[in-house]
């Protein structure tokens, strides 16, 4: 094994606590580890041939459920799975990796444990599931349409991104969710006359006709219908849950989505049981016109209760027949986290929608690692908006072809540590018709998939941060290890960034592990000094 010495002053470092400026000095003369990244360098090694299985090793459920889970498993196919100490009502399939059937009456932990056997060797993982009230016991995962389909998503779409996500291997690493968001619906003819002018711009090469947009919203029953870009919505689910995958859908409390589409109001119980019928397993209820509704609501109920308009949704999901997962979208207005917990709802949105100025990644990550941290545990989630990677459409053109990101390489690799380090809902938004060899590297980092769905969903810590030089965050996972993220916030130049092992509550040495690179780095004495390109980031597992 390398060791790395930073000279007797740098161990002395550990046992007296010094100041950085002493540590740093101390370190001219030791090795400095470059962590520069190329010009869309895929740092992320192929995946392995042996059997190596990941995801999250606790998972809750509520009882009598319908379950459905793949087992996350990178490795060279075909491959045999099978499960020790399977709960009664599950069943695997054996050649797949999927678990499906009915989650256990009683409440209570069921330890399991993987087992996935190919013609390169064997791997087994432990998994444990947990019969009770919570679900998302770690951030959920997946890919959502808005950013990358917009106005044109549709049915061939989702099924192409269910394919995409097993084949190009981001269910093998535990992505589990494919989302639909808005204009999935239809609006009916005075909807469609009285869209505003901002929607009439932004959906200008949009065909309402072609695509059956336009129609009754509702039938005879009061269950809402889908445009023509849907002609089968269970079918679709089925074919997505054959994957082993779940299916999200999206909807707002109001009339009118923010595109002007089909809402819930009034029609909430018959929505949420029609979301459950077709098979969707997550809904994403964004305020949009429910804004207006809410403070009608306000301002002719003394002490209203803001959760009060948001629970009747988290009830009807609730008692489906299978686990529906709650991701509130009403801009951090209200302070979610602070009351949609006690309703039942999974993950909060802390702000508006990132797509609109991507490069404020790293504010919304840091008022989850700052003000926020407390509210981020198993079950319930601060969520910072998609990872908007890649390919995007221009919400003012949202018919027209997607477009790059303003976001260079290092910055790329910048937004997935983050999302990764502060247990945010780790869910991506983009073109995934026309995802690329790099955006794949970047997502597929089984590494990095894993510290983020780490059982302790501790929320990393700022340990320093200069938003002109350099930032440095620490989390914790369940096996005692800690993982170290170093930030350079200059845009323009290279920076050698030196952390102590002091300022981070350890001592003397401990054994590194490059995150993106998967590459044992060696034992490292008194605390390590990278170079980082601007914008670079490096992510370290550190263990004694």
């Amino acid at each position: 094994m390398k060791r790395r010495t930073f000279t007797m002053l740098a161990l002395a470092a550990c046992i007296a606590v010094p100041t950085f400026a002493s540590f740093a000095a101390a370190n001219d003369s030791g090795d400095v580890y470059d962590a520069r990244i190329g010009e869309k360098e895929i740092l992320t090694p192929p995946p392995p041939k042996a059997p190596r299985i990941n995801g999250p090793k606790v998972y809750g459920a509520r009882p009598g459920r319908i379950f459905l889970y793949r087992i996350p498993t990178q490795g060279v196919r075909p491959m045999r799975f099978a499960v020790e100490n399977l709960p009664d009502g599950l069943k695997l399939d054996a050649e797949n990796g999927i678990l499906t059937g009915t989650v256990p009456s009683q409440r209570g932990e069921y330890p399991m444990t993987f087992v996935a056997e190919n013609a390169y060797g064997k791997a087994q993982r432990p998994f444990k599931l947990v019969v009770g009230d919570t679900i998302a016991l770690t951030p959920p995962t997946g890919w959502n349409s808005w950013g990358g389909h917009m106005v044109d998503v549709s049915d061939a779409i989702m099924r192409k991104a269910a394919d995409i996500f097993v084949e190009r291997g981001l269910a093998d690493v535990g992505f589990q969710y494919v989302g639909i968001d808005d204009c999935w619906m239809r609006l009916n003819q005075e909807m469609y006359d009285t869209r505003t002018p901002g929607q009439i711009k932004k959906h200008a090469a949009y065909d309402y006709e072609s695509t059956g947009t336009i129609g009754p919203i509702r039938d005879e029953y009061g269950r809402i219908l889908p445009n023509g870009k849907f002609p089968d919505m269970k079918a679709m689910c089925d074919y997505i849950h054959s994957k082993g995958l779940k299916a999200g859908i999206y909807c707002t409390p109001g009339p009118r989505t923010c595109q002007g589409w089909a809402g819930s109001y009034g029609h909430e119980r018959a929505d949420a049981d029609r979301f459950a019928e077709w098979g969707f397993d997550l809904l994403k209820y964004d305020q949009c016109s429910g804004g207006k509704v809410l403070a009608q609501l306000r301002a002719r109920i003394p002490g209203y209760q803001v959760k009060d308009f948001w629970k009747p949704m988290s009830d009807y999901l609730r008692v489906q027949d299978r686990d529906i997962l709650f991701n509130l979208c009403q801009y951090g207005q209200d302070d979610p986290w602070t009351w949609a917990p006690s309703i039942g709802i999974q993950s909060w949105r802390i702000g508006g929608d990132l797509n609109h100025h991507v490069e404020n990644y790293f504010i919304n990550a840091l008022r989850i690692a700052g003000p926020l941290r407390e509210y981020s545990k198993p079950g319930q989630w601060n969520d910072p908006d998609f990872m908007y990677i890649h390919r995007i459409k221009n919400v003012g053109r949202m018919a027209e072809p997607s477009e790059e990101i303003p976001l260079d390489t290092n910055q790329r690799y910048q937004y997935v540590t983050l999302w990764s380090i502060i247990a945010a809902p780790f869910f991506f938004s983009c073109d995934i018709e026309n995802i690329d060899d790099f955006t794949i590297g970047l997502l597929t980092n089984a590494d990095v998939v894993n510290i983020n769905q780490d059982e302790l969903g501790h929320v990393a810590e700022i340990v320093r941060n200069d938003d002109k030089t350099e930032t440095v965050m620490l989390k914790k996972l369940a096996d005692g290890s800690k993982v170290l993220a170093v930030f350079n916030r200059d845009a323009q130049q290279e920076r050698t960034i030196t952390v102590s092992w002091g300022e981070i509550g350890e001592c003397c040495e401990l054994e590194v592990f490059d995150v993106w690179r998967q590459k044992p780095l060696g034992t490292y004495k008194g605390g390590i000094s990278v170079l980082l390109s601007p914008n670079g980031v490096a992510l370290f597992r550190l263990t004694n």
